[in-house]
């Protein structure tokens, strides 16, 4: 019997390789050597990617924000920005695929240069590539018989778009903003005809020094936006994720003396970037053999990572932070900004486990009145409820810290608190290979016996005892209808074979 395998063809738009690339950003504030640093913060924005053969190169502008103590005991403030490109190699790369990078700056280092300030920032750069794939995969064919299971092909799309969000609000009448900072948390993606629909809240916080005076105080502000990103492959229902960045801000004070209030308007530029996932069951061949000959057989893996379930929450946390200077009973207190988490969570069976470190700085004043500073961090670790949980599923988690406050109870020490606002998302992942060719090799001698008897293992399900005998599952079925599988091990399974007797 000759053996002739069939093959079919299957497009799809696959997220392919991932990479992590990390960089340091510089930038150069002059005449700023003689202040005290009270503050620093950086963020990270994407101006665009390209894709060449073997690399991936990506660029975009970092923005510092420093806040200082001058030596005459004032409190100043000032923004810098550094362009950046940088390159991150990678074997598969092609002109033919598209990029998604997502930015963070890890670390931030300062040190003096004369009469300059040199900021350095460490830039990390995660990076996931998408192309067009195309798998083919063995079908069936004449003299081969196909073990068909149902594979979960996944086609993943990015996409991105940009939104304007403005709001205006009063707060108490203050003399000079010195800066804000901005966080984006969205709580909810959806998908319909071509676009991805995302709303979210921006945590919008400033920090400003009183009228006539150099002692900071601090506001926070929770905006509402929403937002959609053209996407041409959403279809109602169809998995999606999303996040953001603030692009750009501007804002602006102001200020009425007579009711000793201040206006502000606050508007921002909004980066949004989606994913939209669509996946189909599709029959493939997980193995395969040519009865009466041996054979060969060449696989690939094929993964699908799609969400399963997004849900929000919010927690309260409490406790000792650490701080990065020394505080005593002498020091006031006055603002806590530039707020921020870091957060991770593992999934289990029924709840989700949060963790992660929140952190800010808290701006007094010293025993002699001199305007200081210290970095706060508090960890925390609680579990969330979720009956759609399951251990082993991938979690992904923005978190959002709002209402930093922190004290003094003991001497030395400072007790921060804030809610924590969470976004998850479940993922549900699966593996799986699929025969892509098959070789037929030699001829397996037949056995001449007209009758043989098969002991199978404890376990053996029905194409373990069809690759065994060499025979199709239909065949197994038909000739042992008694047979329950997985089988037990204690069956006896009898192969006879037609005989030709001549006289």
């Amino acid at each position: 019997m000759s053996v002739s395998a069939k093959y079919e063809k299957y497009t799809y738009a696959s997220a392919g390789e991932k990479i992590c690339a990390q960089s340091i950003v510089e930038c150069r504030m002059n005449d700023w050597a003689d202040n005290k640093v009270l503050a620093v913060s950086a963020r990270a924005v994407f101006g665009g990617a390209e894709v060449l053969s073997g690399e991936i190169r990506y660029g975009g502008r970092l923005y510092f924000t420093v806040v200082a103590a001058t030596p005459e005991g004032g409190v100043v403030s000032g923004e810098r920005g550094a362009e950046f490109t940088h390159r991150a190699e990678c074997e598969r790369a092609a002109p033919a695929a598209a990029a998604d990078v997502s930015l963070r700056v890890e670390k931030i280092e300062m040190r003096r240069d004369g009469r300059a300030l040199i900021l350095s920032a460490i830039l990390s750069a995660d990076i996931e590539l998408f192309a067009p794939a195309e798998i083919s995969c063995l079908t069936g064919g004449e003299g081969v018989v196909c073990n068909d299971v149902s594979v979960r092909l996944l086609q993943v799309y990015a996409c991105r778009g940009e939104a304007e969000v403005e709001e205006e609000f009063d707060t108490d009448y203050v003399g000079d903003v010195l800066a804000h900072s901005e966080n984006i948390f969205i709580n909810r993606v959806s998908a319909s005809a071509g676009t991805l629909e995302v709303a979210g809240e921006i945590n919008l916080g400033i920090l400003a020094k009183r009228e006539g005076e150099s002692d900071a105080v601090s506001y926070e502000r929770l905006i509402p936006f929403r937002a959609e990103i053209p996407c041409d492959e959403a279809v109602t229902g169809c998995g999606c994720t999303a996040e953001g960045i603030v692009r750009a801000v501007n804002v602006s004070a102001s200020c009425d003396e007579d009711r000793g209030r201040c206006r502000i308007l606050a508007t921002f530029t909004l980066e949004l970037s989606g994913r939209v996932y669509r996946g189909e069951n599709v029959h493939m061949s997980a193995d395969a053999f040519c009865p009466g000959y041996t054979c060969s057989l060449e696989r690939t893996q094929l993964s699908s990572c799609e969400p399963a379930a997004a849900f929000t929450a919010t927690e309260r946390i409490a406790g000792t932070a650490a701080i990065s200077e020394k505080i005593d009973f002498a020091c006031a207190l006055q603002a806590v900004a530039f707020g921020d988490c870091r957060a991770a969570a593992t999934a289990g069976d029924g709840e989700v486990t949060a963790e992660g470190v929140v952190s800010a700085y808290v701006f007094f004043k010293d025993g002699e009145g001199r305007p200081a500073s210290t970095q706060i961090s508090l960890p925390f670790s609680f579990p969330v409820r979720c009956d759609r949980a399951r251990k082993g599923q991938s979690v992904r988690v923005f978190a959002l810290p709002c209402g930093v406050s922190a004290r003094q109870k003991r001497e030395g020490e400072l007790e921060a608190e804030c809610a924590l606002k969470l976004y998850f998302t479940l993922f549900s992942c699966e593996q799986s290979s699929a025969v892509t060719r098959i070789e037929a090799g030699d001829a397996v001698p037949e056995c001449d016996a007209s009758v043989s008897v098969y002991i199978p293992c404890a376990g053996d399900g029905l194409w373990d005892v069809s690759k065994k005998l060499g025979k199709s599952p239909e065949e197994v079925r038909r000739t042992n209808a008694s047979l329950e599988f997985p089988l037990s091990g204690s069956e006896r399974i009898v192969v006879y074979r037609k005989k030709r007797i001549g006289f």
